[in-house]
C-alpha cells in the first residue's frame, strides 16, 4: 500500500499509547529511531539523540530534569536540585499545587511530517483535575539538542501572573558565563547606523539576572556550552503574547511564558504553549553558532522543491503606495514575467494592488479582467512561478481559492497583529489549512518589517521564510536602501539564524535617493551578491533594469544557480569585520560533513587596501583548494592556526565569490 506524507503521519499518530502509569514511578518504555532513543531506566525517563542526553525524574507534580549531558565530550550540565518538583508550573492557571496523575507515557518515530524532520517523539500526559497536560519531547537523530513543548486543555481558573515556568535546567549559572541573544523586528524603522538588528550580551560572576528580551540564553564553560532557545515570536523590541523570559538563578536556567493562558483552554483540543530547544555545543563561538543552526535546520528543514528560489516582488520600486500598487496590474505583471525569465528569477510575487478589496480577496476586475488566467498562462510558458500578497486577516477559503485559480505556490502574509493567543492560533490554523489543501505545494513568507507582534525569527518557519525588510529607493525615508546597512542586517542574522530562511533585499542601485544613500556608488552586481547567501529578493520591478544592468546580473545569477543547491546544504556564517561601509566582510557557507564550502567576500566602499587577511571558520590548520568562481582561477592554501587567508579585491566596492574544498 502506498501512503502520502500526510496520511502516513495521521496513521502513526493514531497508534495507541503505552499503558497508563502505575501509582508509583513511570511505565517501562523503550523505543529506538536511528541514533535517537527513549527509555525508562532506573525510574527515570531518558531521551537521547546520539549527541545529547536528557534525563527526567517523576515527581508528584510531573517531570523534572535530573541530567543533561553532551555525549561527545561527557560534560554534564545539570546539577542536583532537591527542591525542584517539575520543569513546568501551573501558577498562571490558578492550580499551582495540583498533583499530577500520569495518564500515559509513549514513544514513537514520526516520519514524513511535511513540517519538520523525522524524529522520535516521546509524550507524557497528565491529569491535574481542572487541566489536562501533554508534554512532548522531540529527539532528532544526531541533532545536538532536544525540543520540548507543553500543550493543555481544560477548565482551569482565571490566569494569575504571567511568566509561568515553561522549561528548566538545574545548571549552575553562577559558575558559567551567560550569553543572551535576541533579534529586533520593526526593520522598517530600524534603518540607521545605530539601530542594529542583533542584541548580544555576555555576563560572568554572580548570577541572578533575567532576560525578558532574549530569544536565546547560553551557559558556557570554556569552549563548551548549552543554549536554551524559545520557539516563539518574541523579538528584543516586541514581547508578543506572554513570551516570558529567561532567568539565570541560584537553582538553574528557567524559561517562562507559555503563550497560552487559562482563558484559551476552552474547546475540545489541546492548545500548544511555546516550545523550547535545549542545545549543547563544544568548539567555542564556531561550535555554538553551528549547533544552533544545525538544530534549527532539523526543526525547520529546507525542502529543495519548495524552499530554494530567487524571487522578485512588484512593490519595491514605487515612490508612493499608489505607484507600488499600480505595479501589480496585469499588464505590468506580464512584462515582469518575461524579464524574470530572462534574468533567471524563479518567482514573481505580486504584491498589494491586485485585489478588489481586503475582504473579498478577488483579483480586481479592472486590473485583471480575465481573472488569473492570462498571468497564470504567461508564467507557465516562461517557466516562472507566481507569488501573491495578502493581509493576515485573509480567510482560509480565500487563500485556497486564489491558490487553486492562480496556481500560486508562494504567498506573502503581511500586517499581522498577533496580540492574543487566539489571533495567533487562528492564523496558523488558516495557513495550515491552505497549505494542506494545496497538497503541500504552497509556501509562505512572513513579514517582520513592523513592530506589531508578527512571527519573529524562531517561530512558524515550518510554513516558509521570513521577509526581513523593505528597502526602497526614496519613500518611506525611514526605509531607504543603504548597502552597508542591508549587508549588516544579513551578516548579523547569519550569526544565529540560517540565512537561507530569510529573504534578502536587492535594490536597483541607480534609483536610490543620492541624498540619503551612497547606493549609486555600488555596482549592481554587488547589490545582487549581498543577497546570494540568503534567499535573494529583487525588491521592485525588474523591467526597470537597463540592458547593460541585465547583462551584468544575468551571468552572476546563472553562476549562483549552478551552486545554490550545494550552498543550501551548508550553513552560512558571518566572517570578517562587521559591515560599516569601511570593512572587509562577508559570509562563509560551510558543509560540516564534507569540509567544503563557499565564500562571499566584500570590500566595502571605504575599505582600505587592495588585499586583506580574513579569518575563516572550520578550516584552521587545514590545506584547502580555493576556487574563484567568477574567474575560474585556483590556488592551494595552507590555512594557519588562526584561520587567516589573504583575499585581493582591486577596487572598492567589490566582491569575490569562491568555493573551497
Amino acid at each position: 500500500m502506498k501512503f502520502s506524507r500526510r496520511s502516513f503521519v495521521q496513521i502513526v499518530s493514531a497508534l495507541p499509547a503505552m499503558p497508563a502509569a502505575a501509582a508509583q514511578g513511570l511505565p517501562e518504555i523503550e523505543c529506538d529511531f536511528d541514533a535517537a532513543r527513549a527509555v525508562v531506566r532506573g525510574g527515570e525517563l531518558v531521551v537521547e539523540t546520539g549527541v545529547v542526553t536528557r534525563r527526567w525524574k517523576a515527581t508528584a507534580r510531573g517531570l523534572v530534569t535530573a541530567g543533561l549531558r553532551n555525549m561527545r565530550t561527557g560534560k554534564e550540565w545539570a546539577a542536583h536540585d532537591p527542591a525542584a518538583e517539575c520543569d513546568w508550573s501551573l501558577d498562571g492557571f490558578g492550580i499551582p499545587e495540583a498533583e499530577a496523575k500520569l495518564i500515559g507515557l509513549s514513544a514513537r518515530p514520526v516520519r514524513f511530517d511535511p513540517y519538520t524532520s523525522d524524529h522520535l517523539e516521546v509524550t507524557a500526559e497528565y491529569d491535574y483535575g481542572k487541566l489536562r497536560l501533554r508534554y512532548a519531547i522531540w529527539a532528532y537523530p544526531g541533532a545536538p539538542g532536544l525540543r520540548t513543548q507543553v500543550s493543555a486543555i481544560g477548565t482551569a481558573g482565571a490566569a494569575g501572573a504571567k511568566g509561568t515556568r515553561l522549561d528548566y535546567i538545574p545548571a549552575d549559572c553562577a559558575r558559567n558565563r551567560r550569553r543572551a541573544i535576541g533579534y529586533y523586528n520593526d526593520t522598517q524603522h530600524r534603518d540607521l547606523p545605530e539601530t542594529e538588528i542583533l542584541r548580544e550580551e555576555v555576563k560572568e560572576g554572580p548570577a541572578g539576572e533575567s532576560y525578558d528580551w532574549a530569544n536565546i540564553v547560553c551557559l558556557e564553560s570554556g569552549a563548551e556550552g548549552l543554549c536554551m532557545v524559545k520557539e516563539s515570536h518574541k523579538c528584543v523590541n516586541q514581547p508578543g503574547v506572554d513570551t516570558g523570559g529567561f532567568e539565570c538563578g541560584a537553582t538553574g536556567l528557567v524559561s517562562t511564558g507559555w503563550g497560552v493562558g487559562a482563558a484559551d483552554l476552552a474547546g475540545g483540543e489541546f492548545h500548544k504553549a511555546w516550545a523550547s530547544w535545549v542545545v549543547v555545543f563544544d568548539g567555542g563561538d564556531d561550535g555554538r553558532e553551528l549547533a544552533i543552526k544545525t538544530f534549527d535546520r532539523r526543526r525547520y528543514p529546507v525542502d529543495a522543491r519548495r524552499d530554494i528560489y530567487i524571487m522578485s516582488n512588484t512593490w519595491g520600486s514605487g515612490a508612493t503606495s499608489e505607484q507600488s500598487q499600480e505595479a501589480a496590474r496585469e499588464e505590468n505583471v506580464l512584462r515582469e514575467i518575461e524579464v524574470c525569465r530572462d534574468l533567471g528569477i524563479d518567482v514573481l510575487e505580486i504584491d498589494s494592488g491586485w485585489q478588489d478589496s481586503n475582504t473579498t480577496w478577488r483579483p480586481s476586475p479592472e486590473k485583471y479582467p480575465q481573472g488569473w488566467g492570462r498571468v497564470r498562462e504567461a508564467a507557465r510558458r516562461a517557466g516562472v512561478k507566481l507569488g501573491l500578497w495578502f493581509a493576515w486577516t485573509v480567510g482560509a477559503e480565500d487563500l485556497k481559492r486564489n491558490q487553486r485559480l492562480g496556481g500560486f505556490p508562494y504567498f506573502k502574509i503581511d500586517y499581522s497583529r498577533l496580540t492574543t493567543y487566539g489571533a495567533m492560533e487562528g492564523l496558523m490554523r488558516r495557513v495550515r489549512e491552505a497549505i494542506e489543501a494545496s497538497g503541500q505545494t504552497l509556501r509562505l513568507n512572513w513579514d517582520v518589517t513592523e513592530n506589531a507582534p508578527r512571527v519573529g525569527y524562531y517561530f512558524a518557519r515550518e510554513f516558509g521564510n521570513v521577509y526581513l525588510e523593505n528597502r526602497k529607493p526614496e519613500i518611506p525615508v525611514n526605509a531607504v536602501y543603504v548597502p552597508y546597512m542591508v549587508l549588516r542586517d544579513a551578516w548579523q542574522v547569519a550569526k544565529y539564524g540560517n540565512l537561507d530562511k530569510f529573504l534578502l533585499t536587492i535594490q536597483k542601485v541607480d534609483l536610490v535617493d543620492r541624498k540619503r544613500s551612497d547606493a549609486f556608488r555600488y555596482p549592481q552586481t554587488y547589490a545582487v551578491a549581498m543577497a546570494l547567501m540568503g534567499t535573494p529578493l529583487f525588491f521592485g520591478e525588474v523591467h526597470l533594469y537597463t540592458p547593460e544592468q541585465r547583462a551584468q546580473i544575468r551571468p552572476l545569477v546563472a553562476l549562483y544557480r549552478k551552486h545554490r543547491g550545494a550552498i543550501y546544504r551548508g550553513h552560512t556564517f558571518p566572517i570578517g569585520e562587521k559591515p560599516s561601509n569601511r570593512s572587509w566582510t562577508g559570509f562563509q557557507n560551510h558543509h560540516a560533513e564534507t569540509g567544503s564550502g563557499y565564500l562571499m567576500v566584500f570590500r566595502e566602499l571605504g575599505a582600505a587596501g587592495s588585499a586583506k587577511e580574513i579569518p575563516l571558520r572550520f578550516v584552521r590548520g587545514k590545506k584547502i583548494r580555493l576556487i574563484d568562481l567568477r574567474t575560474g582561477t585556483e590556488r592551494t592554501v595552507q590555512v594557519p592556526a588562526d584561520g587567516r587567508v589573504r583575499f585581493e579585491i582591486a577596487e572598492a566596492p567589490g566582491f569575490g565569490f569562491y568555493r573551497y574544498e
